[in-house]
């Protein structure tokens, strides 16, 4: 197994913003706008984000094929199905991008046990070329987990998954103590332990990620819910000036959902918005929603 070492300046610095990670202010609720219903083929819809200019990518949760489906908003052309070679569907939960890969993250892991974590490296011109597409293998385990018994409060699954610059960046979903903790590891194939870097109080569970860089700022956002008998309780979390890869730390903006819908991926759209989909279920039909960013 290749470990990810980092300089004790990295570490230093890493240990600082660990403990300036503070919980997000919240402000008033705010609404969800409808855009478009998803494709009925996403019926476990998990993760989603926009390749190219109205050309998205959905992927269904775990226990379902090892399949994308790309399909347009504008245009009436029907879903695109391409099959993933060299893959299985354990608990794919997220999308993310660079230039040339799409990373599919198969980093669910409801009881803490799960030794076969992998993140999935498909190249987006077999994607936008072809009905089936090769993906290369990113395997890793938590550096800060040496118990692997099943647990439902456990601290290790993980939904939401960025890319910035030669490494990936985990987003756990702690089920224990409501925190997220940040992890990261290289974009390369190959076997690894992703590095703990951070943690931040999320006071729910943290289902998607979406990170952007613009020529005067860089911004994440997290989205997730608190879950309390059969309601989910949705909410956004939005740093609007992230300084390099702290991702968690500075100011952040906390915005709850007047909504009990399962929300489960988030993609910025425009300067101001964002798109957010979920999950069906519960009586209540898969959608694309809008959401302003908190200003």
């Amino acid at each position: 197994m290749k470990p990810f070492m980092m300089s004790p300046a990295v570490m230093l610095s890493v240990c600082v913003w660990t403990w300036i990670s503070c919980q997000a202010p919240v402000n008033e609720p705010s609404k969800l706008i409808p855009v478009n219903p998803l494709p009925k083929e996403l019926t476990e819809n998990s993760g989603l984000l926009e390749m190219d200019d109205d050309l998205y990518i959905g992927l269904n949760d775990g226990g379902n094929e090892a399949v994308l489906y790309l399909f347009s908003l504008k245009r009436r052309s029907g879903t695109r199905i391409v099959k993933i070679n060299n893959a299985q569907n354990v608990d794919w939960e997220d999308l993310t991008m660079d230039s040339l890969y799409i990373y599919i993250a198969d980093s669910g892991n409801n009881d803490g046990d799960r030794k076969d974590l992998t993140i999935y490296r498909v190249k987006k011109d077999d994607l936008r070329k072809h009905t089936e597409a090769d993906a290369e293998k990113i395997t890793y385990s938590y550096n800060t987990q040496t118990k692997f018994s099943s647990s439902s409060k456990n601290n290790f699954d993980c939904e939401a998954l960025i890319c910035v610059g030669d490494s990936l960046y985990l987003f756990s979903k702690n089920r224990g103590n409501k925190k997220t903790d940040l992890y990261s590891l290289p974009k390369v194939p190959g076997d690894y332990k992703a590095i703990h870097t951070g943690q931040f109080e999320a006071m729910g569970l943290i289902t998607s990620a979406s990170y952007r860089k613009t020529a005067s700022k860089s911004e994440l956002v997290l989205i997730g819910y608190d879950n309390k008998g059969k309601n989910y309780n949705g909410f956004m979390i939005y740093f609007p000036m992230v300084n390099g890869n702290h991702f968690l730390s500075g100011v952040s903006k906390r915005v709850d959902f007047n909504t009990s819908l399962q929300i489960e991926s988030v993609m910025f759209h425009g300067d101001q918005q964002v798109y957010i989909s979920n999950e069906e279920g519960g009586g209540k039909e898969g959608l694309i929603y809008k959401a302003d960013l908190p200003l």
